[in-house]
């Protein structure tokens, strides 16, 4: 009777320690993850309606399903530092998160999804309307809104949208069913759980594992490989902002840059292929 009541004891705390992890799910680094509601007795989860198109909150689909993982990373020409893109390959298409929300809406938007890959914008241009902002909000010890609780120290649990009429929208609507669109607001700010799937590498090659060598010298970057299949070769820097690009047509041989304009430091290249294949590297100017 002890031993079965010990075993009972311990499958509580497992399933307590479980729900108190649920309910703390944060944002911590660029990856893919799964976005939730947070508190509703079965929380739902932000998902793209196979029949629609339309962005709207379901209940949790099994294996990870594709309609309901998103990628979170740096926006790959933020407007400001800070700024995140959301996308998903849903069905193999390539969707960004962003809203078709107007001016007169603002700070109220009902997201959607659009069959792209986010805007590339210039400092101080949100015209996108695809550029999110992570941020804290106060919890109480479950993870639950609270507002005399305090910020999580160790990630993020809020989520802002950006437009070219301003910063102050935010998840702040918390769906009452599923099927409910996902929309944003000017009021309170609620709270919502990113559960992570999977974090981002350093690098990405979906050109193949051997495809690319990359280095520099003499204010010269230059790349051997398969370059004719490069169609775009650009360079970021950690802040996410372009700082070089070229656009490339059959090349046969190496792709040469120069990258006297750079100051000394650690950048990222992208290459895009003709066939849409990716090839992300670090690389240090010195």
């Amino acid at each position: 009777m002890k031993k079965q009541l010990l075993k009972l004891t311990l499958l509580a705390v497992v399933f307590f320690s479980a729900t108190i992890v649920q309910g703390q799910a944060l944002y911590t680094t660029s990856g893919s993850y799964k976005i939730s509601t947070s508190g509703l007795d079965t929380n739902l989860y932000m998902t793209i309606d196979g029949a629609t198109g339309a962005l709207v909150w379901a209940e949790e689909l099994p294996d990870n399903n594709a309609a309901q993982v998103w990628y979170i990373a740096v926006h790959r020409t933020p407007a400001s530092p800070g700024l995140v893109e959301i996308t998903s390959k849903a069905g193999g298409i390539d969707w960004t998160m962003t809203t078709s929300g107007v001016e007169a809406d603002h700070p109220t938007y009902t997201l959607t999804v659009e069959k792209r890959l986010p805007k590339e914008v210039e400092v101080g241009d949100w015209s996108g309307k695809d550029q999110f902002q992570r941020r804290k909000t106060k919890v109480n010890a479950d993870g639950l809104a609270d507002s005399t609780g305090s910020n999580p120290s160790d990630g993020n649990n809020a989520l802002f949208l950006q437009t070219p009429w301003g910063t102050n929208s935010r998840y702040g609507i918390i769906p009452s069913a599923a099927g409910d669109p996902v929309q944003f607001d000017g009021g309170g700010i609620d709270v919502i759980q990113y559960h992570l799937i999977e974090a981002a590498v350093a690098s990405v090659n979906t050109f193949g594992l051997d495809a690319f060598s990359v280095y520099t010298s003499n204010n010269q970057l230059t790349v051997k490989g398969a370059t004719s299949k490069v169609k775009q070769i650009s360079i970021y820097s950690v802040l996410g902002n372009k700082v070089l690009s070229k656009t490339v047509s059959n090349s046969n041989g190496d792709i040469n840059l120069n990258v006297t304009s750079l100051s000394t430091g650690l950048y990222i290249l992208k290459m895009v292929g003709v066939n849409g294949e990716k090839f992300s590297k670090k690389i240090i100017k010195e």
